[in-house]
């Protein structure tokens, strides 16, 4: 519906302030009238006209004068001023006009002469509100899309990490995955060796157990980092995972003087997640942001655990530390905020925070696994793990994970505990000639009757021969593969199932995982240690 302008008369002689409203009245205006000019400016400040004419003289202040106030007070929209004067002298008009008025009708004037005058400023009134409403307008879409190419960009960053990391998985699964045999070899070999009678070549011995074993670390933190399947998840209290994590570490903090600032929002609620792979998030950013603070002045820690609701922003650094607004009609999340003073993160590594073995740490005191594993298992939950950082301030990670409601918990399968000492008759089948050496040499001592096969074709002649109490069978072999195997011995009358375990170094093949599960498969991982072999045998014992 289309407004009524409205229009202030500003005049001080009774008469032609009633004529003017009177001809602008039967124009179909709304008029308001004024006698003096402070009386104009509170009609101007409560009722926004839309058009001002102005006597030039008035009683308690100029006519020019009071134009420029208008004029001042009026600089985001345009408000014309028709100045009325009785002075005809060019000089007049001019210092009207440098007054900020924007037209001038002398006295006497004729009707029709004023009230065009009125309508043609009018129009220009309209066309200028209309701008500035347009400006007003875009300037509303324009942070609208500035906000959204943000939120693009930083959803495009988050893909392209997602697709880079991705790509990394299947490269280091299938790296992981033809390491496993030799560090199988390795280790296993070298705990035979481990009882040898010269103190030196024992010390030669260890050395090579301590640094297979820390490859073999590296290999297993490569295969959570590939890793995609379904997390071992149950309820746990945030504050719980946050505690058993401090319980570790707050003895170091206080031996290193480090002020640690720990917070929980009293309305925290139990989250579905897998607590040791949560914890050892925690754990990797706690020890990032200490070692962080060495040599700093004042270090501190800062930990805040809360609610928020979807989007998560991006954190800030201390010590100004933000959270996200509680917003109970979205999507929840629990945020772990962990902050430090440090001295921020290197820009050299910054774009690739997230990808293996990126680390800052001098050699030897670093994989550069922490944060890759860390991105995977939060990745694994559903959540999002987002990072700041200000040269000489700090960094903050922020860790999000959703709120998830209506799940049943997970019951718990009781392992068998290893037992008294025991002997069986083993077939291990492995096509690789080092692994069963091996595993047939480390059974042996123990007292097992191992007989070996480098084929599943040989090891079906085997069990056709004579029965054996537990079967260990790798699930990659060249003739036939350990899932295949395992099915024809249980469609095969004449060869009787025994005890099976199946060994793998595969860290990528869901339908082998798939098949474990459904089948209830006891799973021997490569490489594995001596205890480790010694242990699943004892666990799947007729």
């Amino acid at each position: 519906m289309k407004r009524t302008p409205t229009v202030l008369v500003v005049e001080d002689d009774i008469h032609i302030s009633r004529l003017i409203a009177v001809l602008l009245d039967e124009a179909e205006y709304e008029v308001l009238t004024a006698g003096a000019a402070k009386e104009a400016l509170a009609l101007i400040e409560a009722s926004e006209p839309d058009l001002v004419i102005l006597d030039w003289m008035l009683p308690d202040m100029p006519g020019d004068q009071l134009c420029r106030v208008i004029k001042d007070r009026s600089q985001v929209t345009f408000l014309p001023v028709l100045m009325l004067t009785a002075r005809s002298t060019l000089a007049d008009r001019i210092a009207g006009l440098d007054a900020g008025a924007d037209d001038y009708v002398t006295k006497p004037f004729h009707n029709d002469e004023l009230l065009a005058r009125a309508r043609a400023l009018l129009r220009i009134r309209a066309a200028e509100v209309a701008r500035a409403d347009a400006l007003l307008t875009l300037a509303h879409q324009h942070d609208a899309l500035k906000l959204a190419y943000e939120q693009l960009r930083s959803t495009q960053a988050q893909l392209v990490q997602t697709s880079k990391l991705a790509a990394l998985g299947e490269l280091v699964a299938g790296v992981a995955h033809e390491l496993n045999n030799p560090l199988a070899i390795v280790l296993g070999n070298a705990e035979l060796l481990a009882h040898l009678d010269d103190e030196d070549d024992r010390r030669s011995v260890q050395q090579i157990i301590d640094a297979t074993q820390r490859g073999r670390r590296v290999l297993q933190s490569l295969v959570t980092f590939a890793r995609h399947d379904k997390v071992e998840a149950d309820w746990h209290s945030p504050r719980d995972l946050v505690e058993r994590v401090l319980d570790l570490k707050r003895s170091r903090f206080q031996t290193g003087e480090i002020d640690l600032d720990v917070q929980y929002a009293p309305d925290l609620p139990l989250i579905w997640a897998d607590a040791p792979q949560i914890q050892q998030v925690l754990l990797n950013l706690l020890i990032n942001a200490e070692q962080a603070l060495s040599g700093r002045p004042a270090p501190r820690i800062a930990i805040h655990v809360y609610r928020a609701a979807a989007p998560i922003e991006s954190p800030s650094v201390l010590p100004d530390l933000r959270h996200n607004p509680h917003a109970p009609e979205r999507e929840q999340a629990v945020i772990f905020d962990i902050a430090d003073s440090g001295p921020g993160l290197d820009p050299l590594v910054v774009d690739r925070l997230f990808e293996p073995f990126v680390t800052t740490r001098p050699v030897g005191q670093g994989t550069g696994m922490g944060l890759a594993i860390s991105y995977a298992i939060i990745s694994q939950h559903g959540g999002t793990i987002q990072f700041a950082s200000e040269r000489g301030q700090g960094a903050t990670f922020r860790v999000a994970l959703p709120i998830r409601r209506g799940l049943a918990i997970r019951e718990q399968v009781p392992v068998p505990s290893l037992a008294a000492r025991f002997t069986a008759r083993v077939l291990v089948i492995d096509d690789e000639p080092a692994i069963v050496d091996l595993v047939t040499r480390l059974l042996a001592r123990e007292g097992y009757d191992v007989v070996s096969a480098l084929s599943a074709g040989l090891a079906l002649e085997e069990l056709r021969r004579g029965s054996f109490d537990i079967v260990l069978c790798d699930i990659r072999m060249p003739d036939i593969d350990g899932i295949t195997f395992y099915q024809r011995l249980r469609d095969d009358p004449a060869i009787t199932l025994t005890r099976f375990i199946m060994m793998t170094g595969d860290t990528s093949n869901a339908r082998a995982e798939q098949f474990f599960k459904q089948q209830q498969l006891a799973v021997l991982r490569k490489p594995f240690t001596r205890q480790e072999l010694l242990t699943i045998l004892a666990i799947v014992r007729p």
